[in-house]
């Protein structure tokens, strides 16, 4: 499917239009922001949504209950102009990691350990 979106100057992001999305149902776009990744030095905006995921899916938590993926795009920018523009990205899933044995001492350290899971890729076009 596709979606339009707006990233807004107070880092909110705007969801405009979605077409041809049949399986899923994205109720919400969250925050958006730029950061400089430690591993190559590049610019990626970061942002989040809540998708609905079909009953079927592996990924979802419970029918009818939203799951938070996150997108990554790097950011382009053109030296001569200073347009910006976004490469296409990937697309991952935060999954709790259960800590080893359980409870650490008094504390139950469920929530605290995450890992980010690949999910897919995205194509970034300009509306």
């Amino acid at each position: 499917g596709k979606v339009n979106i707006q990233f807004t100057n107070d880092g909110y992001t705007n969801l405009l239009q979605s077409n041809d999305i049949t399986k899923i149902s994205i109720p919400k776009f969250w925050g958006w922001d730029v950061e400089i990744s430690n591993e190559d030095s590049l610019s990626y905006l970061l942002f989040s949504a809540d998708v609905i995921l079909p009953e079927s899916d592996p990924n979802g938590d419970a029918f009818g209950s939203t799951t938070r993926f996150y997108w990554n795009a790097r950011v382009d920018t053109n030296e001569k102009t200073g347009e910006i523009s976004l490469s296409d990205g990937t697309i991952t899933l935060k999954q709790d990691v259960e800590p080893p044995g359980g409870f650490w001492g008094i504390f139950n350290g469920g929530g605290i350990l995450a890992q980010f899971r690949y999910v897919g890729d995205f194509t970034c076009r300009p509306c």
